[in-house]
């Protein structure tokens, strides 16, 4: 169970810090760029959104999932909506990942959790723009904190994403991802079981996300990952098929996209934790974010032992942000909730 939880902060962290150096670049320019497809940490060029961070350093991606795991954690593993504002309002102080890369969606949600007053613009008022990854990408710790209990993991993913991304598709994509990182760090679980437990947790997020939130128009993000799954599962070598889910599925910041990539780059790779990243960071487009939900899952699926030793020191020490701290912190939570 350590090795899982652990595992899976690493992985979500290690995707975030490379997929910052190949953000918003195509596969081919990503190649070009760094002589191949990126297997290690990667100091961000000038000309990306990760310009000024250091190899391995986070974006907004696993940033903000550890913040809101840490404020859930610091609450005897309580998620509602007044910690998770309160996670996100703390996330906000630390500029060096909200400043530079908080969402828009994201962003305005905090300045009205933290009293500010919100000028809303009929562009803002389209739900349907808010139908992105940002609550998908700090989701996987509610798995993590709901380990082996799915249904309590989407109960949990919801109230998270519903917080600043209250809509059906994002709501779908974030049980997916929570659901399929409960299912991977229970015990004697296996690759085929975990993306049942994301396909079944999208479809549960979507109903649920059309009872209770906002209506938009946009792909099904359950749909989607069983297309991406089918591709990921399919004929042909990697590449091409990692090459396939690019094309036909999408690598941008809509939820649709994101999530069912994801998953399908896991069915491609096999489930292999450092080959799923560096495919997730080397895909284009929103790499950092595809790669966070990868590692997070990935992560969880094969533990920490699946990625180099240096991994944690370097983020550690760069991102200061006490990684293993957390993963202490929520082992112990499961373990209190054994002996009740």
């Amino acid at each position: 169970m350590y090795n899982k939880i652990l595992g899976c902060l690493v992985g979500a962290a290690a995707g975030d810090a490379m997929g910052a150096a190949t953000e918003a670049r195509s596969s081919n320019q990503i190649i070009d760029t760094f002589g191949g497809k990126v297997t290690e940490f990667i100091k961000p060029p000038n000309d990306t959104f990760g310009a000024g961070n250091q190899a391995g350093g986070f974006t907004d991606d696993f940033s903000s999932a550890y913040f809101v795991a840490k404020e859930i954690v610091d609450n005897v593993g309580v998620v509602n909506e007044e910690i998770v504002q309160n996670a996100l309002v703390e996330w906000s102080k630390h500029a060096v990942f909200f400043d530079r890369f908080a969402g828009p969606t994201t962003r305005l949600a905090i300045k009205r959790f933290a009293g500010e007053e919100v000028q809303l613009s009929e562009g803002i008022k389209n739900k349907a723009r808010q139908a992105t990854n940002g609550a998908a990408m700090r989701i996987s710790p509610i798995g993590l904190i709901n380990a082996g209990d799915t249904e309590n993991a989407i109960k949990d993913a919801v109230i998270v994403a519903s917080v600043t991304h209250n809509n059906n598709l994002a709501i779908s994509g974030a049980c997916a991802v929570a659901a399929a990182v409960s299912e991977a760090v229970r015990d004697g679980s296996n690759l085929y079981d975990v993306i049942d437990a994301g396909i079944y947790g999208a479809n549960e997020g979507e109903k649920i996300g059309k009872a209770n939130g906002n209506n938009v128009a946009g792909p099904s993000v359950v749909k989607r990952i069983k297309m991406a799954v089918d591709i990921g599962f399919g004929t042909g070598s990697i590449d091409e098929r990692i090459c396939n889910i690019a094309d036909i599925i999408g690598t941008g910041l809509h939820v649709s996209e994101t999530v069912p990539t994801a998953f399908g780059i896991i069915a491609a790779c096999s489930g292999d934790s450092m080959r799923s990243i560096s495919e997730a960071a080397s895909i284009g487009y929103d790499t950092d974010t595809i790669a966070t939900i990868v590692g997070g899952i990935v992560g969880a699926l094969n533990g920490y032992s699946s990625f180099p030793d240096y991994f944690i020191s370097t983020m550690e020490n760069v991102n200061k942000l006490d990684i293993l701290g957390l993963a202490n912190a929520i082992y112990d939570l499961q373990l209190g909730k054994e002996h009740q």
